[in-house]
């Protein structure tokens, strides 16, 4: 398996795993199946087109040998300064979830790292997310890689309540 990010020409493969997050985590995520499902096909082929022609902006994915992605999440910069940067969308199939070997970070750690690693490389010197207050493990997750509360919840069109996390770079 391999972590890189999403080409210009993927935009029905990213549909395709964005779609299965949303069908499998539907309370995890701000917008719905439904909501996404309805997107005509052109608007996952600009989309994807657009953010990896973007020198702000990059969406990383895990493809499996069969070239299917098994696993997802966008960056994107700020252009004016701080150059703060915003991760969304991060999700991953739930057999990749978990540790790797003793040695090895998990998929989900090098996914985020790969998001960091970006926005650090354009000079943010910040990051944030929003995460699904009902889901304790994505929280204790983003809290083990240094990422904290700002105390800002907000209620997402989905009808979850996020919460806003933070971490400097």
């Amino acid at each position: 398996m391999q972590l890189r990010q999403l080409r210009s020409d993927e935009g029905l493969a990213y549909r395709d795993v964005r779609l299965r997050s949303l069908r499998e985590a539907p309370e995890a995520f701000a917008s719905t199946y439904d909501e996404e499902a309805a997107e005509p096909d052109e608007h996952w082929v600009d989309l994807v087109a657009h953010t990896a022609d973007a020198m702000e902006a990059a969406m990383f994915t895990v493809e499996r040998p069969d070239g299917s992605h098994a696993a997802t999440t966008f960056v994107r910069v700020s252009s004016t300064p701080p150059h703060d940067a915003y991760i969304g969308a991060m999700w991953l199939d739930p057999d990749l979830r978990g540790p790797r070997a003793a040695s090895e970070a998990s998929w989900a750690d090098q996914l985020l790292a790969a998001a960091e690693h970006f926005a650090r490389a354009l000079g943010s010197r910040a990051i944030t997310l929003w995460v699904a207050e009902s889901n304790p493990a994505a929280h204790r997750f983003y809290e083990r890689n240094g990422y904290r509360p700002t105390g800002q919840s907000e209620p997402q069109p989905s009808g979850i309540t996020a919460q806003l996390l933070h971490k400097s770079l």
